[in-house]
Parts: C-alpha cells; structure tokens; sequence
C-alpha cells in the first residue's frame, strides 16, 4: 500500500485515543525507528513493523497498535475500520 494511504489511515484511527498531533508525532517516531521514513509503499511485514513501533510508545497508543496487528490490514490496501471489530480493554 501507498505510505500516504498508510499514515493517513493510522493517523485516523490513533485519533480516536490521542489528539490529532500527538498520533501524528508518534507516527513519525515509529516510521524513523522502523526505518520506513523514505519508503513510498509500506509492505504487510513493514505495517507489523510499523505497529510495533508504535506500540512501543505504550499506553492507549500501544492497545491500538497491538489490537490492529492482532486483526492485520484488509488486502484492500487500507485498515479496517469496521465497527464489528472488539475494542478497548474489555475485547476478547
């Protein structure tokens, strides 16, 4: 998938647990730490990389990151949004 694609969509999704900057900024910390800072597509094997940099940042952070390696990136190119998925502490 497009890096673009890929950034856009986890800068979304970190949203939902951190403010816009801050995901934003964690974003960049984990592209440089997984080396992918000059990639143009990001691979499945770099996105579990990716993740698990960001999961390194800890906290609600890190339950995100964790929960979207655990259900893997559609083969449509994008992360899954759906509501059907568990989250937060409680899931399964």
């Amino acid at each position: 998938m497009l890096k673009a694609q890929a950034v856009a969509d986890l800068a979304l999704m970190l949203t939902q647990v951190t403010s816009p900057d801050r995901a934003q900024d964690a974003i960049r910390r984990a592209m440089r730490s997984s080396g992918l800072t000059n990639a143009t597509r990001i691979s499945d094997g770099d996105m579990q990389e990716l993740l698990t940099a960001l999961a390194a940042e800890g906290g609600p952070i890190q339950d995100l990151a964790v929960q979207i390696a655990i259900y893997g990136v559609e083969e449509s190119g994008g992360i899954d949004f759906s509501s059907d998925r568990p989250s937060g502490k409680n899931a399964a």
